[in-house]
């Protein structure tokens, strides 16, 4: 009987953790996403058609149009300094991240090498003392290989 009520009520469990997400689940976020991003375009285009109008209203003034020219050569020049900006602390970012492998290969080479003397040192040692010292040697057991 127990086990039965256990089944009915794991199996609830289950068909409730797989229940589908109503269809409109995520889909305000997109919205609102869409929203801004018109609202966005809606406001570009109006400071746009501002301007124009403003500029229709000087009478298309050549100091005017030359001003805008100016200023928008100058957004060019902003552009390219920050572009250049990005570029060069691209570079040196590159450069950390080289000089960093470049240390951790230098590393790992050290490290076998100090791994091959230890290899090396641990065959001397044995080759080194008498008989009786190498037999003694070879059946000392390490207290911290008790599993042996």
């Amino acid at each position: 009987m127990k086990k039965i009520l256990w089944l009915l009520l794991l199996s609830a469990f289950a068909l409730s953790a797989q229940a589908a997400k109503p269809d409109q689940a995520g889909k305000e976020k997109a919205k609102m996403a869409q929203e801004m991003a018109k609202a966005k375009k809606a406001e570009k285009a109006a400071l746009k058609e501002a301007k124009l109008a403003e500029l229709k209203k000087q009478g298309g003034n050549k100091d005017a149009l030359d001003d805008g020219k100016e200023r928008a050569k100058e957004l060019k020049e902003q552009v390219k300094e920050k572009a250049d900006k990005a570029r060069e602390k691209l570079d040196k970012e590159k450069d950390k991240t080289q000089k960093t492998a470049d240390k951790v290969k230098q590393e790992a080479q050290g490290l076998e090498k100090q791994a091959e003397k230890k290899a090396q040192q641990k065959q001397k040692e044995l080759d080194k003392g008498s008989e009786q010292g190498k037999e003694s040697r070879e059946k000392r057991k390490k207290w911290w290989k008790f599993w042996e």
